[in-house]
């Protein structure tokens, strides 16, 4: 992943107290020492701008190095015409103020009088797009500074790694899946990710026939190790871990960021199998791999692992429960190993093994069969024309209800945006406002960090719809 790149600068107005100065300096040590476990670089300006030449001079030095966020802090008073010189960056702002160190007498700093009015220059003075910027406030370990700009860090970096990054849709969406149809042109302009569909599901195939045994055979004694088998042949298996293989190769070869693997309508006739556990040893892999060529699927979960450093998958909601506000989330069965309770994994047949007619699906599989452990979760897509969002929240919890064969569990405290729902409210808004039927999930609350990227990405909200019996306009 790539590191995010911040410009620490700062600027004085002489007239004012020198000791923020000193703080300056200790702050850009610290940031250093932040940036090795936060995951982002320094570019530091020492020398305090007190002039627009000095503001120019550092603006074309931010660009020239391609800085992703310019933090700008205020050991005092700095004059507005050179801050409105420094914000011409092509770099993101941070405004980052700091509480006098005095209560009386002659003000030393107004750097909060300060910070409020730059950040009314970020607006007013660019009119026709007004800057994004945010700010901060106060010691450096203080609650206004470090859990802001963590969220901040890990919102821009996922930014910063989903501009040119590559997903790749092997093979054409599943039979119906039209409600899933996204204009590529769409994502790359609005997230800066190119889509890649120059591979179809027979040259994965053609692909997996070369892979080396003896790399098949080291990744299926790791299985082995994890998992127990039911009802589904060593042949499945075997070569559903010589595709993953072979995306594995193309993904180091082609440089990309997550695949959208389509498992039907050709995996499956062509070789009476489906993709699941391709897609579950993808994902396990952290790369993740949404299923039925579903391409704004894929590029959520992408998102959810560049947020997260977790494992993700794509589900589906099949039932929901009034009584008890809860619902089941279900697919297949592409979940990553890591998200399996402690009753494991067990590698099955497909349910079109149990209703085809067709002989040939017989030994339909292997699917990833789990019930997800108790925990934290959240669901979040990308949807509209790339334009829009929702996610929701949640904890998975067992109480031995019943939930059908696949990767599976039950989820309640259920939060849209982070305000408890009802669950037939949640269930409204994703009929009537999301239209894509897949969900992306990740096992951890990442709620502010989701928030934050949205609103660097200028992504819209989707809204919340309400149930009634009756339709109505908003």
């Amino acid at each position: 992943m790539k590191l995010l790149k911040l410009g620490f600068a700062a600027g004085f107005m002489d007239g004012f107290s020198k000791a923020g100065l000193d703080t300056f300096a200790s702050y850009a040590k610290q940031l250093v020492r932040m940036g090795a476990s936060m995951g982002f670089e320094v570019v530091h300006y020492p020398k305090a701008m007190m002039s627009l030449a000095d503001a120019r001079a550092i603006r074309e030095d931010l660009d020239a190095k391609e800085v992703d966020l310019l933090l700008l802090f205020h050991p005092a008073y700095i004059i507005g015409d050179n801050v409105y010189e420094l914000m011409k960056t092509r770099a993101y702002l941070g405004l980052w103020a700091i509480e006098e160190p005095r209560e009386d007498g002659p003000m030393p700093l107004a750097s909060f009088v300060n910070l409020a009015q730059n950040m009314g220059i970020a607006h007013q003075m660019f009119k026709a797009s007004p800057r994004k910027v945010k700010w901060f406030f106060g010691p450096i370990d203080g609650p206004l500074f470090r859990p802001r700009f963590e969220i901040t860090v890990r919102a821009l970096r996922a930014v910063k790694n989903l501009r040119n990054a590559r997903v790749a849709q092997i093979g054409k969406l599943a039979d119906g899946h039209i409600n899933h149809t996204l204009d590529v042109r769409d994502v790359s302009a609005r997230l800066g990710v190119d889509v890649n569909r120059d591979f179809e599901v027979e040259d994965v195939m053609a692909l997996a026939e070369k892979m080396p045994d003896a790399e098949a055979a080291a990744e299926l004694e790791r299985i082995d190790r994890t998992c127990a088998r039911q009802r589904i042949g060593s042949d499945k298996i075997r070569f559903a871990v010589k595709m993953a293989l072979a995306v594995k190769k193309l993904a180091s070869d082609l440089d990309w960021s997550a695949v959208a693997f389509s498992c039907w309508p050709k995996l499956m006739p062509l070789k009476g199998m489906s993709g699941c556990l391709v897609n579950a040893i993808l994902n396990n892999a952290l790369i993740p791999s949404g299923c039925e060529a579903d391409v704004g699927g894929t590029i959520s979960m992408l998102v959810l692992k560049l947020l997260s450093d977790q494992t993700t998958v794509l589900m589906d909601l099949p039932r929901f429960d009034m009584e008890d506000n809860s619902l089941m989330i279900w697919h297949c069965g592409t979940s990553p190993f890591d998200m399996a309770n402690e009753r494991g994994v067990l590698l099955e047949r497909h349910y079109f093994a149990d209703y085809s007619d067709d002989p040939g699906m017989k030994d339909c599989g292997p699917i990833v069969d789990v019930v997800f452990k108790p925990g934290d979760m959240t669901v979040f897509r990308i949807t509209g024309e790339a334009d829009s969002f929702y996610y929701f929240t949640g904890t998975f919890f067992d109480d031995g209800r019943q939930s059908y064969n696949g990767s599976r569990g039950w989820v309640r405290h259920l939060k849209l945006y982070g305000e408890p729902v009802k669950v037939l409210d949640l269930m409204n808004t994703i009929m009537t406002r999301a239209w894509a039927h897949h969900y992306p999930m990740v096992m951890k609350d990442v709620s502010p960090y989701l928030e934050e990227l949205a609103y660097w990405l200028g992504l819209k909200r989707v809204k919340k719809a309400e149930y009634r019996d009756y339709l109505s306009v908003d």
